[in-house]
């Protein structure tokens, strides 16, 4: 099959080549890839940001598994020993577990979820890891109706799926965000957005029971600033390169919490097979949709992560479309 993958860490390293197809183990799913979501995680990869991180990307010296990406939508071709969720034919989305930049992914059975026939593959692609991070990130802020949050980012990846759920859930939703992408946060249920050019939100009067920020525009004490008293600051915030990366504002969060009116919370957030189909129906209930704003084909897809390094894409996702 052909696929994206790279030897070493480096920009130059990465190109389209075959490789073998892969074979299904136990408990895994092989998928025709129809489509591919870009993430930062994919670019981190690519270029082993930040340097701390390079022994969970599976060496100093090169990433492991050499094929980059990692959401998909596909149908399923194969299934190993003890697969019982699916089987071939299935339309599926998801995480893939050995790179999914490539004609064929392996993907663990828990790490999917039926395809939403609402969406293209294309749309579904661009869910996994951007919906699983906003999910798992307002579930952490236990949202009710009525509480105001302040989204950053939320024209992009994660942030243009965390309006919607959070708005959902009925909270009155501020958008921080370019003027560009002002009106499609608004259409996509923001009461309000705040153009970042322009206006330094930490710096106004607005108050929020919770602010979730994304890609470390704004210091951890500039945002709780305009957090309530035990009003929550949900830090997302994986751009950061250099040696630490977001190491030290990851260990300072339980410091910052005690000694602060303001709680700080760092989610990891995990694949997970039963938050993709609580996603899916959300999408079945019209309360979700995926923004893809423009699509790769594979022998672009170095182009495609290039445009999330360069953190200059801020409008929903982009996907790499392999078939």
């Amino acid at each position: 099959m052909r696929a994206l993958t790279q030897d070493r860490y480096g920009w130059d390293a990465l190109a389209v080549r075959e490789v073998p197809d892969p074979v299904p183990g136990t408990g895994q799913v092989l998928v025709r890839v129809h489509a591919a979501g870009v993430n930062p995680y994919d670019w981190h990869f690519a270029e082993g940001q930040p340097l701390v991180a390079r022994p969970t990307m599976g060496g100093l010296r090169g990433p492991r598994p050499p094929v980059r990406g990692a959401d998909l939508a596909g149908v399923v071709v194969g299934t190993g020993p003890d697969v019982t969720a699916f089987a071939p034919g299935d339309e599926v989305f998801g995480f893939g577990s050995g790179g999914t930049f490539a004609e064929l992914a392996l993907a663990a059975e828990d790490a999917l979820a039926h395809r939403p026939a609402e969406l293209t593959p294309v749309e579904a692609a661009a869910v996994p890891m951007a919906g699983v991070t906003a999910l798992q990130h307002l579930r952490e802020a236990a949202l009710t109706a009525g509480q105001r949050i302040a989204i950053t980012g939320a024209g992009g990846g994660i942030g243009h799926l965390a309006v919607q759920i959070a708005a959902a859930r009925g909270a009155r939703v501020t958008g921080v965000c370019s003027a560009g992408n002002a009106e499609l946060v608004r259409e996509l249920g923001a009461a309000e957005t705040v153009d970042y050019a322009r206006e330094d939100f930490t710096a106004g009067r607005r108050r929020f029971d919770v602010v979730l920020a994304n890609a470390g525009r704004y210091p951890v004490r500039a945002l709780g600033r305009v957090v309530v008293p035990g009003g929550l600051v949900l830090v997302n915030d994986g751009s950061k390169e250099g040696l630490l990366g977001p190491l030290p504002d990851l260990l300072s969060a339980p410091l910052v919490s005690r000694f602060s009116p303001y709680r700080v919370r760092n989610v990891t957030a995990t694949s997970s097979g039963a938050d993709l189909a609580v996603l899916a129906g959300l999408v079945t209930g019209g309360v979700l949709r995926p923004v893809v704003s423009a699509t790769y084909p594979l022998d672009q897809a170095v182009e495609a992560v290039r445009q999330v390094a360069g953190h200059g894409h801020a409008r929903g996702k982009l996907v790499v479309t392999p078939a």
